[in-house]
């Protein structure tokens, strides 16, 4: 983990490089929201799959016996921050009502009516993982990253707990041929 950090550190340091920062606000959100992943996928992504998740950013799924785990980032459109989503589908996959039912190789949290967002649970608030002070501080990427790992706790209670019982919910009828 140590040493993608350090690389984290050597991209970041790049950018700013050939940035001028006379003016605090010179980075324009795209490149906030480029530091940002590249922070969630040197530093959390790696930590997801050590915890058993399969898929690709931003959508990441751990299937088990009797319920997949989803896990979903979701940017928003109007300022630098992000929330991590998370439901729990039956093993079968989804059922949408309309269209293909959804394997459970492919399902996401969008894909479930019901979904928790994780940090919720500790700021007592649909929390949001902030990260416009990136500007002034270029830890922030690294610091929101870590900040994922360790409200995980909560995660996995929650897929656990599945208080909205969403592993029995829209579950693909078999097919008979």
């Amino acid at each position: 983990m140590v040493k993608k950090v350090n690389k984290f550190r050597q991209f970041i340091e790049s950018i700013l490089s050939k940035k001028s920062f006379t003016n605090k606000t010179s980075m324009t959100g795209k490149e906030l929201r480029l530091l940002m992943d590249r922070a969630i996928k040197d530093i959390a992504v790696p930590f997801f799959r050590n915890k058993g998740f399969k898929g690709s950013y931003p959508h990441f799924r751990r299937i088990n016996d009797d319920r997949v785990n989803l896990l979903t980032f979701q940017f928003s459109m109007s300022g630098p921050k992000f929330v991590v989503e998370i439901s729990n589908c039956s093993p079968k996959g989804v059922q949408r009502g309309w269209g293909p039912d959804i394997p459970p190789s492919k399902c996401t949290a969008h894909d479930m009516h019901l979904r928790h967002r994780i940090g919720a649970i500790k700021h007592n608030t649909h929390y949001w993982f902030d990260f416009s002070s990136g500007e002034t501080n270029s830890n922030i990427y690294a610091e929101r990253a870590k900040e994922i790992m360790s409200l995980w706790d909560e995660a996995e209670t929650w897929w656990d707990e599945d208080p909205h019982e969403q592993r029995f919910a829209l579950i693909p009828k078999d097919n008979e041929n």
